[in-house]
């Protein structure tokens, strides 16, 4: 499976023999084109088309952030466009049962997962019997529901949301950290701060397989079409944002890797991670999308296994799955 590069050093990408290198004033950095298939640049960078030809030539995807870990835009490899599954997608968004069926489906991964999350702390011996009957309610909501008026009427996703974000507090006891509840745009706190810049990596790894898949980002089931050009990744990323994110701000906290310095605030009232901070949570996070587990009796990667449900989407659409099951994590 290819790699995630991430590109935090400014400078001058380039070609040369047929690889890339980025420039710098002090250094030359080599970066293993063959073995990714995206790099996601966080730094001031600049390229030219012979380097665009070469990513393209290779099928990777470049995507861009500030340093607050918002995103800017991407670079695509070329692709012709397949107007027979764009129809097939159309056609599931404006299908009543189809709409509805994906997602709750949806909803249902993402809810299951926060419920997985929840119930390893109640294992490590934590209070959060209150959070999971809640949860369970909330998942009996959305089997309820018979529309996706009713689906986001009754608000079950954020609903859900609202009690299981109290674990973090939970889990975090006071030292050193607080989370109280989610805040973003901008986050108020270190926690919020890590959450925030996650989810807008995880988005960033959801859009690029997206681009290389037949599906089109564009035309999502649950969020929005207006809020945001590319909102199908918000979607599906619901379902992995428990596992992947969640659980690794709590065990970097837990575990002490990340403290205070390693967050910088602007105006006293806006957090975010500083290069320190920065260098710790991606760190870590590299390590867990590389990390294999067992998943229907064959290995994978969290990163191969979000391919695998972008693909499974993409075969539901085409009507070579009669049914969707969004990756479930068990302790």
């Amino acid at each position: 499976m290819k790699k995630v590069f991430y590109l935090y050093k400014s400078g001058i990408l380039k070609c040369q023999d047929y690889s890339l290198i980025l420039e710098t004033k002090t250094s030359v950095d080599y970066i293993p084109i063959e073995q990714l298939d995206t790099i996601i640049c966080f730094s001031e960078v600049t390229l030219n088309k012979r380097c665009l030809s070469l990513l393209n030539k290779k099928k990777i995807s470049i995507l861009f952030y500030n340093f607050y870990g918002n995103y800017i835009g991407r670079f695509t490899p070329k692709e012709y466009i397949n107007g027979k599954i764009l129809l097939e997608q159309v056609h599931a968004y404006e299908d009543f049962d189809k709409r509805l069926y994906i997602a709750k489906t949806i909803l249902k991964g993402s809810l299951h997962n926060m419920l997985s999350l929840v119930k390893y702390y109640r294992k490590k011996g934590k209070e959060v019997n209150g959070i999971i009957d809640e949860l369970e309610k909330c998942d009996s909501e959305i089997v309820d529901c018979n529309s996706i008026e009713s689906l986001l009427l009754i608000e079950a996703e954020a609903k859900a949301k609202q009690f299981y974000y109290k674990l973090f507090d939970i889990v975090i006891n006071g030292e050193d950290f607080m989370f109280e509840k989610r805040t973003k745009n901008p986050p108020e706190n270190e926690v919020n701060a890590m959450i925030s810049y996650g989810y807008a990596i995880l988005y960033g790894i959801y859009l690029a397989i997206l681009d290389r898949s037949s599906l089109f980002p564009q035309i999502s089931f649950i969020h929005s079409l207006s809020k945001n050009s590319d909102s199908l990744q918000f979607d599906l990323a619901d379902v992995m944002k428990p596992i992947l994110i969640d659980r690794l701000v709590l065990r970097l906290i837990r575990k002490k890797q990340i403290t205070k310095s390693h967050f910088d605030w602007k105006d006293n009232k806006v957090c975010f991670l500083n290069n320190y901070g920065i260098k710790v949570f991606m760190k870590e996070f590299d390590i867990l999308m590389q990390s294999t587990i067992e998943y229907h009796g064959k290995r994978y990667s969290y990163h191969s296994l979000i391919s695998k449900e972008i693909h499974q989407l993409s075969e539901y659409l085409k009507g070579n799955l009669k049914t969707m099951h969004p990756f479930i994590f068990k302790w």
